[in-house]
């Protein structure tokens, strides 16, 4: 197994410049809140789970035209 660490740069040539919009549950927007005051060191569990939820909305809209 590699331990090479993907960049940026190997996922830039995926995309474009483009608005991406998605619908956040009123946790998942709060989760974002807390995240942003305190940092991902004071995730919970629960958070983390949010979190990924929210990453995987945005992923599946980058991806829906691409």
């Amino acid at each position: 197994m590699s331990n090479d660490k993907k960049t940026i740069e190997d996922y830039r040539h995926l995309v474009v410049s483009k608005d991406v919009t998605v619908h956040l549950s009123q946790d998942q927007q709060a989760m974002i809140l807390k995240t942003y005051d305190y940092g991902l060191n004071a995730m919970t569990d629960i958070d983390e789970m949010l979190l990924s939820s929210v990453i995987r909305q945005l992923k599946t809209a980058i991806q829906a035209d691409t």
